[in-house]
């Protein structure tokens, strides 16, 4: 199904009115637009650090700084909800070894962010990691020779039998190193999500040196028009939660 990015008014009005809840055994998924009003721009940039400001400022063109203001300020308000209530600019970051970000101080959920084009999409969850992965559709005149690079021998083999497949296969394999956490220490060929996007199993062994073994539930999501998307989580298939525009309503769960 195909989801309308959340505004910030929305975010916001979202996680003032709603204390929210991530049951364990469920992923929700949260997308959100970087097409801005004012009004959207100042909510977000109202809950950004200084530090956090700077960052943006360092982007060179408005799309880049668009996403990284919708990204971090959407979800500050966002993890507000599920943390009580409390002010989303006191909320505190700490940065993993591999650089995945965490709350400071708080029995908080796992969450992961991930932006392309004009959506940012991010994923909460408690009682097990996630990772989650957006792409915007675009040409690309050197699959052949990444895919070589990067995928492993199954999934080159899948891909030239496979129309528009290479997304698929890029953004399953980045949602699941970022669900596990370990960056580029793991290579992208050892992540084989083969047997996933072919439609036989919604798990799969991530074996690799120095990463311990564990199993990976992964699910390909159609959210927007011209994009591609997928969700990992480690250990069992979760519920996923779907938050859409209509906030107020009930999710739609799959």
């Amino acid at each position: 199904m195909a989801m309308l990015g959340l505004s910030g008014l929305q975010v916001e009005d979202c996680a003032r009115k709603h204390t929210r809840k991530c049951e364990p055994g469920r992923l929700d998924v949260w997308l959100l637009s970087t097409r801005m009003s004012q009004a959207d721009r100042e909510i977000y940039e109202g809950v950004l650090t200084s530090e956090e400001k700077q960052r943006v400022g360092r982007f060179h063109f408005d799309a880049d700084r668009a996403r990284s203001i919708a990204g971090r300020g959407g979800l500050r308000w966002i993890l507000s909800a599920y943390c009580g209530g409390i002010p989303p600019g006191d909320l505190m970051f700490e940065t993993g070894l591999h650089g995945k970000p965490a709350l400071i101080g708080l029995p908080a959920p796992a969450f992961n962010v991930s932006h392309s084009g004009e959506c940012v999409l991010i994923g909460i969850m408690t009682g097990a990691q996630c990772g989650v992965d957006i792409e915007r559709k675009r040409s690309c005149l050197d699959e052949e020779s990444i895919a070589q690079r990067f995928f492993c021998q199954r999934e080159v083999e899948w891909l030239r039998r496979t129309k528009d497949g290479f997304l698929r296969l890029w953004t399953a394999k980045e949602a699941i190193i970022k669900a596990v956490g370990g960056g580029l220490s793991i290579p992208l060929t050892d992540v084989d999500v083969t047997d996933v996007v072919d439609g036989k199993t919604f798990a799969m062994t991530l074996k690799t040196p120095g990463t311990p073994e564990q199993v990976i539930c992964l699910r390909e999501l159609e959210l927007a028009t011209e994009y591609t998307s997928a969700v990992a989580v480690t250990g069992e298939q979760p519920a996923i939660c779907l938050i859409s525009e209509e906030i107020s309503g009930d999710p739609h769960v799959c």
